[in-house]
């Protein structure tokens, strides 16, 4: 072999090893290496976990990262994990809160490292980590009952790309003793259903409301309180709407898990109603309301004790709702502002207001501090009722702690406004806090009654809503109405529905611009409804008689018989009967048969006015027609013929006396 040859042996020789070189170690690098797609932040968000762990039981995180492809990445690079470190034990309110908010950061007692390409998945793809609570393998090896504080980070390699903080409730022993009573309430009141001009138009922002309700009352959840609106639950139950009736199954199913407070047809303010001394109109929303609450609701419980307010109530209001049959009232915290801060809102309270003694009211106040974490908006509403749950069980502790019991203790969550927090949010939280044995999810009918023993509330005074300027126009809509069924039969429908809207155009919740729109719209309501009897107009008759009788046709366009009261007037025809109630059928026309008496000859006007059978209210316009009488024309004879007699009477007497007195020239004696 020549010496160039062998030269050419070595440089290949030389290269081959440094490509086996570069092959065999550059996985090893990649290892090391994060993979070059994947972003330094990775948004992931906590949509799933069992927040109570009891030994023996798994903890579950489902975690959901929304890009697919970062997601990919993750579980093919072999040095991606989700770091879950368990901190130390929280025993406050203030401590859960402080690690929530970031504010502090608990020890860490436990950190597991689980790599992606190990994790399970769920249906859309979101990453599942389990781990055990024993002390073998994969476990979190706790021995003691607390609320501990879990962060869940996506790491690749050294470098840390997400953190979310979570919260676990572990258990060693189950007991039910001293637990807090805890109750959840939301206002569920969209706007009004009902046009001013009397249709039926649920908006579409109020389905979305409803619907969220469904969700987030649906599966296995404890049990809440929810003050519904009567009048979108009937809405939906006439709307023409096929996807309404559909809706409105839905809520029925859950609502009959649930508890459903008593409340008036619309939002009607009790304050603005004692003082505007609207008490009885009150009482017929209540009444209205709890009917269609009844029929609606499916075989939801009616709690018609509890009054939950998301408005200012002052003395007035309790007095009114006292004299309805509530004992107890619930503020959400902004209706108890004027309240002032309480000292605890879980204790018992009771209002002190001018009124029978012997009547006790309660006073609770949803919690301020739970209502702010329920209200702010968020992107991981699970990791926000987490929190809150923790923080529900941390609050239980203290009272223990302190000795207090919590047997005596009733709290109360809501929204700042009472409305319906995030359906994701509100859902985990009733699972979370229905499953802690050291809570006990009851509906707000449980509240205690007020004793003397219980801390007096004084209420404040002056009407948020003046609603006395109203009386004078609700009073003239009622009169109308009166009249306008006088015309139906007893069994019409329009009577329910004319009720309704009087009640309707009562609440408190329209604007005083509102309130003119939706009064002019009804009476117009009820003005076309009287308009639907009618007589033909420029029609002329004619009278052949002295006494003779008018043939009048009254049309009825509504499909429903309408009575009305006939009366006819003009200046030369007299009417000897009394006016006549007439009842046409629907869809048809009727002929009515008047005496009348002529007193002239002529062409004159009729005027035709048709009235409610009281008499009390005009039907339709006044109608002017012409009659014609020539029913004088053999009067006029027999006078000529008079006349003539007289006048042949005075000649044949003017001839004989003329006659006479030349007898009397002629005669022999006078000659």
């Amino acid at each position: 072999m020549s010496c160039t040859t062998g030269r050419r042996i070595s440089r290949w020789a030389s290269l081959l090893f440094v490509v086996s070189t570069l092959l065999f170690s550059s996985p090893s690098r990649a290892e090391l290496a994060q993979p070059r797609t994947l972003p330094s932040a990775i948004e992931a968000r906590l949509i799933g976990q069992n927040f109570n762990v009891t030994i023996g039981k798994q903890f579950r995180f489902v975690v959901s990262i929304p890009n697919k492809a970062t997601l990919s990445e993750l579980r093919s690079a072999k040095n991606a994990v989700l770091r879950v470190e368990v901190h130390t034990a929280v025993a406050s309110r203030d401590a859960v809160r402080d690690a929530a908010s970031g504010a502090v950061t608990p020890t860490i007692i436990e950190t597991h490292d689980l790599p992606f390409a190990s994790l399970g998945s769920n249906d859309s793809g979101d990453v599942i980590a389990l781990l055990g609570s024993n002390a073998g393998g994969s476990s979190i090896r706790l021995r003691k009952s607390g609320v501990y504080p879990v962060s869940l980070s996506i790491r690749v390699g050294d470098h840390e790309s997400s953190r979310l903080l979570t919260f676990v409730n572990f258990i060693t022993v189950q007991t039910s003793k001293n637990t807090l009573s805890v109750s959840l309430v939301a206002e569920v009141s969209p706007s009004l259903s009902q046009t001013a001009t009397g249709e039926i138009s649920l908006a579409d922002s109020t389905r979305t409301t409803l619907s969220n309700v469904v969700s987030s009352l649906s599966g296995d959840t404890g049990v809440m309180s929810l003050r519904i609106s009567p009048e979108t639950l009937n809405s939906l139950a006439i709307s023409s709407n096929p996807n309404d009736a559909e809706l409105l199954g839905q809520l029925q199913v859950v609502l009959a898990k649930h508890q459903v407070l008593a409340s008036t047809f619309v939002p009607f303010d009790p304050s603005s109603a004692e003082k505007a001394k609207l008490g009885s109109e009150f009482d017929e929303q209540l009444a209205r309301g709890i009917e269609i609450l009844d029929t609606r609701n499916g075989d939801a419980v009616i709690n018609p004790r509890t009054w939950f307010s998301t408005r200012p109530i002052n003395t007035d209001g309790v007095a009114l709702l006292a004299r309805s049959g509530y004992t107890n009232l619930v503020f959400s915290p902004q209706a108890a502002q004027s309240l002032g801060a309480l000292d605890s809102y879980t204790k018992q309270y009771r209002a002190n207001y001018a009124g029978d003694a012997t009547r006790k009211v309660s006073i609770a106040v949803a919690d301020p501090q739970y209502a702010a974490s329920l209200s702010v908006g968020n992107s991981n509403p699970v990791q926000t009722s987490m929190a809150i749950a923790a923080e529900i069980v941390a609050q239980q502790g203290e009272l223990v702690a302190g000795q207090r019991q919590p047997l005596d203790h009733h709290l109360v969550v809501s929204t700042l406004d009472g409305t319906v927090p995030n359906p994701v949010l509100l859902n985990s939280l009733l699972v979370a806090l229905s499953n802690a044995p050291q809570i006990t999810l009851r509906p707000l009918g449980s509240i205690q009654r007020a004793t003397e023993e219980s801390t007096p509330l004084t209420m404040p005074s002056g009407a948020p809503i003046d609603l006395r300027a109203r009386r004078p126009q609700l009073q003239s809509v009622v009169d109308e109405i009166a009249a306008t069924q006088t015309m139906l039969t007893v069994d019409a429908p329009q009577r329910m529905w004319w009720e309704d809207a009087l009640l309707l155009i009562q609440s408190s919740s329209l604007t005083p611009d509102r309130f003119d729109l939706y009064l002019k719209g009804f009476r117009a309501q009820l003005r076309g409804f009287r308009a639907s009897v009618s007589v033909p107009q420029s029609l002329t008759f004619t009278l052949s008689g002295k006494s003779s009788d008018l043939r009048l046709q009254l049309r009825n366009s509504a499909s429903m018989p309408l009575s009305v009261l006939v009366t006819l007037s003009s200046a030369k025809l007299t009417f000897p009967e009394k006016p006549q109630v007439v009842t046409v059928a629907a869809n048809s026309a009727v002929d009515v048969i008047v005496p009348v008496i002529a007193r002239a000859n002529g062409t004159f006007p009729l005027e035709i006015v048709l009235y409610t059978p009281d008499g009390s209210a005009q039907v339709g316009k006044r109608i002017r027609l012409s009659a014609r009488v020539s029913a004088l024309a053999g009067l006029g004879q027999l006078v000529t013929g008079v006349a003539i007699l007289l006048l042949a009477s005075w000649w044949v007497a003017h001839w004989r006396k003329q006659h006479r007195a030349k007898a009397v020239e002629n005669h022999p004696a006078v000659r």
